[in-house]
This record gives C-alpha cells, structure tokens and sequence, in this order.
C-alpha cells in the first residue's frame, strides 16, 4: 500500500493572471497576516513552502532585505513566476526550487525559519511535510502558518446560492485537500515535532459603513478567487446557475446598508 502523501489538485491553475492575483493576495493580507510579529533577523535564512509565485516571499524579502529567500513548489510555470517577480523587486539572496515538499531537497538545519500560506488547504497529508520542514530548520528555528476554514465564510444578509457556493468550495477541499486546514494547524505542527506551538484565530468582519471601503475590497479580493473556480464546481456536479447567482449575492452585498462578510483564519506558529 501506498503511503505518501497526496497533493491537493491548486484550485486556481498556473495563469499569468493567476500568478498576478496572487501577488495582489499577498498584498492584501501584507499588514493584517504576512508581517506581524515575525521573529527574523539579518542573516538569517526562510523557507516559502509552497512558494507559487514568489508573492509572500516578496513581501517579506521587502520588509527584511537582510534574509536569504528560499522557496520551493512542485510546478515549474510557479517558480519561473516566483524568479521574474523577485528579480523586479531586486531580491537576487534567494534559492527557488521545484520539488516535493515531502523530500525538500536541502540538508538538516538548512534554514532559521519557514512559512506557509495558504498551502496546507490544498494538501492532503500534510504530515510528512511539516515533519520534513522540522528537519529543515536549525534548533529553535520557527515555522508559520496560516490558513482558513471553509465552512466559516458568513455573509449578511443570508443568501441560500451564497451558500450553495460555499457548499461547492468546501466539497473541493474535502476531495482535494483538508477545507478544515485553520482549526487543525496547533495539533499538526505538535504532531510534527514542534513545541512552543500556538495557534490564534485572526478572523475578518467586515460590514457596510459609509465613507469605508473595507467591505468592497474584500468582497472584491474573494470574488477574484471565488469565481475562476466555479467551472471546476460545475464539474463537480454543482449546478452553474446557482454557483452564479450565489456569486451575484456577493458582489451586491457593498450595495446593502446592512451587509457583513466573516470568515476565519487561524495564524500559527511553532518551534524546531
């Protein structure tokens, strides 16, 4: 029987248009998630596993250009995308590589540090690889992560195609990855090996308020992800039309004096 791990089909494909929303995603969440507290310091040496692009490595190579950027991604097309991306942002320390997260192609204690963004969510059987990071990182090295769940986007006002869209989005995680990846990192990374874990929930609200923005750009930021996937929805069996209407909800809840969007994500970090 085979035991390795199964990587989760990326949702999103490997489009230059893809590659762009990413470096807009890792944007958006620069100041809320990427940056806060980070324990990095000159000469010090990060991981980006599961790097696609290179957007969350060229946010934080911007906040502290005295890191040596390492990343790695099973798809070419990503890391030719991540060497454009940081070359234009003058980030030349760094050392991207295609390959399996299971069997990083780097010594023991290679690294300070390691970050995860959104990658656990596509994954199924993460395990092998956050014990492979463990074996990357130098003693008391850190690792980061962060993720949501996806049974926890809430809108107001309740809309039954919104949920049926949600519905939709979690079935593809549950098939192709963990949709429930936020909630569970604190045991994950226990498990792996790492102690001092923690695990906060950095959950988003944002309501209809005049004169703020707050709630467009974010409806705007999930369209941008939500709605290239329904064609995989559909062939999933779910029925277009309403995956459509559930995303017409959504771009006119900014419309709405009432409106609310919530959702979680959980921040995580442990020790080697």
């Amino acid at each position: 029987m085979n035991h390795e791990p199964k990587a989760g089909r990326y949702l999103h494909g490997y489009s230059r248009d893809e590659q762009r929303r990413l470096v807009d995603q890792a944007e958006y969440w620069r100041d809320r998630l990427i940056l806060p507290d980070l324990p990095y310091g000159p000469g010090q040496r990060l991981l980006d596993v599961g790097c696609g692009a290179g957007a969350v490595l060229g946010v934080i190579g911007r906040a502290h250009p005295e890191l040596t950027l390492a990343g790695i991604d099973r798809e070419p097309a990503q890391i030719e995308a991540a060497q454009r991306h940081l070359a234009g942002l003058g980030l030349t320390a760094t050392d991207l590589r295609v390959g399996d997260a299971a069997r990083l192609p780097w010594p023991d204690a290679s690294f300070d540090h390691a970050f995860m963004m959104w990658f656990v969510e596509h994954v199924r059987g993460i395990e092998p690889i956050l014990r492979d990071v463990r074996r990357v990182l130098a003693p008391g090295g850190t690792i980061t992560v962060i993720e949501t769940e996806y049974d926890s986007f809430h809108v107001w006002p309740q809309n039954a195609d919104w949920n049926y869209l949600m519905a939709a989005m979690y079935r593809h995680f549950e098939l192709h990855g963990e949709p429930l990846a936020g909630k569970r990192l604190g045991p994950l990374l226990v498990a792996a090996g790492f102690t001092r874990v923690c695990n906060e929930l950095a959950g988003v609200h944002f309501f209809a308020a005049p004169g703020c923005d707050a709630l467009r750009r974010h409806v705007d930021y999930t369209v941008g992800y939500v709605a290239p996937a329904i064609p995989e929805f559909v062939a999933l069996g779910f029925e277009e039309a309403r995956l459509q209407r559930g995303l017409e909800h959504l771009l006119s809840l900014p419309e709405h004096p009432q409106a609310a969007f919530t959702h979680h994500v959980y921040r995580a970090r442990g020790f080697a």
